[in-house]
C-alpha cells in the first residue's frame, strides 16, 4: 500500500468532509481510531470512526503534532502534510505510520500494539482468514475467547477458538460494538474501527480485546447480569 491515497479513486469530497472509498475508507477509519488513542491524554474530543475526514479529524491530527512538537521537536518535523482535510486524506497512510512509529512513544500514550500486515511482519491473509504466528496467533485466540464471553448476551454463535480471524470474528466485534452504543451512545468513539473485515479485526486485535474487557463488559455483560 502506498503512503498516499488518490483523489477520485480512494477518496472524494462530500459536502464539508472527505469520504473514503475502498482502501481509502479503511485507512481513514484506521487513522481516526489511531487518533482516538491520544484523546484523553491531550484533552480533545475523540472523533467518530466513520471514514469521513472533517474538521474534527484534522484538528485531532494537529493536536497530536503540536503536542509532539512541544515534547520532541525533531520528531514532529517528519510528519507528512496535514494542515487541511485534503492533505490528511492524501497522506492518511503516512500519518498513521508516523503516529505508530513516533507519536505514541513521544507522548507515552499506549503500550498496545497495532499489528502490521505483510510477509515477515505480524500477520497476513489467505483466502477467508487472517493468520499470525507465535505471539500474534495467541492474541487472535485470546480475542476469540474474549468475544465468546458475549455470545449469549449479544446473540451470536460462539466462535471457534483457533487463532484464525475470519468474517465471523469481525461480525462478532461489530455486534458487540452496536450493543454497547445502544446502551451508551457516548462510548461510540473507540481506539479501533468497528471492523468491516477480517483485516481490521486482525490489525486491531489487541485494542479490541482491551476494549472488550474494560468497556464492553461493563456496558453489556453487567447489564445482562453475566
Amino acid at each position: 500500500m502506498s503512503d498516499q491515497l488518490t483523489k477520485g479513486t480512494d477518496w472524494a469530497v462530500e459536502g464539508n468532509a472527505i469520504g473514503g472509498r475502498g482502501e481509502g475508507r479503511a485507512q481513514f477509519r484506521g487513522l481516526q481510531a489511531d487518533l482516538n488513542l491520544f484523546g484523553e491524554t491531550l484533552g480533545f474530543e475523540r472523533v467518530k470512526v466513520d471514514g469521513m475526514i472533517g474538521h474534527k479529524t484534522v484538528a485531532a491530527v494537529n493536536a497530536v503534532v503540536n503536542a509532539v512538537a512541544a515534547n520532541v521537536p525533531g520528531v514532529a518535523a517528519g510528519v507528512p502534510p496535514h494542515g487541511t482535510a485534503e492533505e490528511v486524506a492524501t497522506h492518511a497512510p503516512a500519518i498513521r505510520g508516523w503516529l505508530l512509529a513516533f507519536a505514541l512513544g513521544a507522548l507515552n500514550v499506549s503500550r498496545l500494539r497495532r499489528y502490521v500486515r505483510g510477509a515477515g511482519k505480524d500477520w497476513n491473509t489467505k483466502d477467508q482468514i487472517a493468520y499470525g504466528a507465535g505471539e500474534v496467533h495467541g492474541e487472535f485466540r485470546a480475542l476469540q475467547t474474549e468475544l465468546n464471553r458475549f455470545a449469549e448476551a449479544v446473540g451470536f454463535a460462539p466462535l471457534a477458538v483457533d487463532g484464525f480471524i475470519g468474517p465471523k470474528t469481525a461480525v462478532a466485534v461489530t455486534s458487540i460494538y452496536e450493543a454497547v452504543i445502544k446502551q451508551n451512545p457516548g462510548l461510540a468513539a473507540t481506539p479501533f474501527p468497528p471492523p468491516d473485515s477480517k483485516e481490521e479485526a486482525a490489525e486491531y486485535a489487541g485494542f479490541i480485546r482491551w476494549w472488550l474487557s474494560n468497556v464492553a463488559a461493563k456496558a453489556v455483560l453487567a447489564e445482562a447480569g453475566a
